[in-house]
C-alpha cells in the first residue's frame, strides 16, 4: 500500500497544474458544502437561543403574520399595530397565566436610511432580562436612558452625559450602561415604559405581550383564550421556530441543489483529470500488467490517486470556509430579512466529518470508470500504444 501511495503521488505531481486546477475545483464544492451544514446548523441554534432569550412561553400580538410581527419584537422594526393596556390586564386575569408583562418598542427611522430601536422598560420587563448586568443605576427619571455599552463607546458617551435621541430632538440623561449581551438587546435604547408610548404618541397602547404559563401542558387552552380576544394573536416560542424553519426550507431546497450542482462538477473534473492521467500513462500500465501487477493492484492505484486528490481539495475546501466565514456570514445576513444575532455558522467535528466523508465518497465515485478503464487495458496493446 506505502507503494501505491507513493506511485500516486509522483503521478499527481507529474501535471502539477492540471492536479492544482482539481483540487480547487473540489474545494469550492465541499466549502460550499461544509458552508451549507454549518448554516443549517447555527441558524436554528441562533433561532432557538433569541427565543429562549425572549423570557416567554408565549406573546399576544395584533393579528397579522406571526412570523414577521415577531422578528419585528426580536430586532426591531415599526409597529404599525398596537394592543392595549387592558389587553395586558385581560389576559393576566385567564387562567393558567403567571403572568401578562406588555412590551413596548418602536423605532426611529432617520433620513439616511438607519434607526434607533426604543425599547419601554418597567420593573416587569426588567424582571424578564435576569441575565442583564447594567452599570450605574435603572432610571433617575423619565427622561433618563439606558445605552447598551457597545453604543456609549461608538459614541464616546458616559453615565451621565447627554444622549440626545435621533429624529426626536429630545435629550435624555444616560443613567446606565448595558453590559454586552451578545444577543438583539445590544442595538436598543431603553427608556421608562411611558416615555416610550409617550415618545411615538401611543399612550396606553403596548405593541405585544409576553406571558409565562404555570402549566405548559395546558398551552393551547391559553392560545384559545387569548385569541378569544377581539383583533389578538397569540403565538407560542414553538410556532414561531416553526415558522422560520418553514420559511427557511425553501431557501435551503434552493442551497442543497446548488451545492449538489457544485459537488457534481467537482466530481466531473476529477474523473477527467484521472481520466487524462490514465490515458497519458497507458504504456506503463501495459507494462505493470506485463511484469506481474494485477487488475485490482491497477484499480488500487488509480483510485488512490483520485481519493488522495478529493481528500486534498476537502480539506481546502474546509480551511477556506474556515478563512472565508466572517465574509459568508455576512453575505447570509444580507439575504435573510431579520437574521438571528447569534453565530449564523456552527462549525463542529460532525461538520466537518461528514464533509470528508463526502469528499471521500467522491473520490470514490470520480475514480471507479478511469480504474475500471486502467484495468481492463490489455498489456500488449498498451504498450504499443506509444
Amino acid at each position: 500500500m506505502i507503494k501505491f501511495l507513493q506511485v500516486a503521488l509522483k503521478n499527481l505531481f507529474r501535471r502539477r497544474f492540471r492536479t492544482l486546477l482539481t483540487i480547487l475545483g473540489i474545494a469550492i464544492g465541499i466549502s460550499m458544502l461544509f458552508s451549507f451544514l454549518a448554516f443549517s446548523q447555527g441558524y436554528e441554534a441562533s433561532m432557538r437561543g433569541e427565543l429562549n432569550k425572549i423570557g416567554a412561553h408565549m406573546l399576544a400580538i395584533a393579528k397579522g403574520c406571526p412570523y414577521e410581527a415577531t422578528a419585528l419584537i426580536m430586532h426591531g422594526g415599526v409597529i404599525e399595530d398596537f394592543l392595549t393596556t387592558d389587553d395586558v390586564l385581560r389576559v393576566s386575569e385567564m387562567p393558567n397565566v403567571q403572568s401578562a408583562v406588555g412590551n413596548f418598542m418602536n423605532q426611529v427611522v432617520l433620513p439616511h436610511g438607519k434607526s434607533v430601536v426604543v425599547f419601554g422598560m418597567n420593573e416587569y420587563t426588567f424582571a424578564q432580562k435576569p441575565w442583564w448586568v447594567i452599570r450605574g443605576e435603572r432610571f433617575t427619571g423619565e427622561n433618563s436612558i439606558i445605552l447598551p455599552e457597545t453604543m456609549a463607546t461608538e459614541l464616546g458617551l458616559n453615565i451621565g452625559d447627554v444622549y440626545r435621541m435621533p429624529g426626536k430632538e429630545i435629550d435624555f440623561v444616560i443613567s446606565g450602561l448595558l453590559e454586552k449581551t451578545g444577543t438583539q438587546d445590544d442595538k436598543f435604547v431603553y427608556v421608562p415604559f411611558a416615555t416610550a408610548q409617550r415618545l411615538f404618541n401611543a399612550e396606553g397602547k403596548v405593541t405585544s405581550i409576553s406571558i409565562l404559563l404555570e402549566d405548559l401542558g395546558r398551552v393551547q387552552e391559553v392560545v384559545d383564550s387569548v385569541e378569544s380576544l377581539p383583533d389578538v394573536q397569540a403565538i407560542t416560542m414553538s410556532q414561531v421556530l416553526a415558522t422560520a424553519q418553514t420559511l427557511m426550507s425553501s431557501a435551503q431546497a434552493m442551497i442543497n441543489s446548488i451545492v449538489i450542482i457544485a459537488v457534481v462538477i467537482s466530481a466531473l473534473g476529477v474523473m477527467n483529470s484521472i481520466l487524462m492521467s490514465v490515458f497519458e500513462r497507458t504504456k506503463e500500465i501495459g507494462m505493470m500488467k506485463a511484469v506481474g501487477a494485477t487488475g485490482s493492484d491497477i484499480i488500487a492505484l488509480v483510485w488512490i490517486e483520485s481519493v488522495i486528490l478529493s481528500l486534498a481539495g476537502g480539506v481546502v475546501g474546509i480551511l477556506a470556509s474556515f478563512a472565508t466565514a466572517s465574509f459568508i456570514e455576512t453575505f447570509i445576513r444580507g439575504l435573510i430579512p431579520f437574521a438571528p444575532l447569534g453565530e449564523l455558522l456552527a462549525f463542529d467535528a460532525n461538520t466537518v466529518a461528514i464533509s470528508l466523508m463526502s469528499s471521500l465518497v467522491l473520490g470514490l465515485v470520480a475514480g471507479a470508470y478511469p480504474a475500471i478503464r486502467a484495468a481492463e487495458l490489455s498489456p500488449m496493446e498498451a504498450i504499443r500504444s506509444e
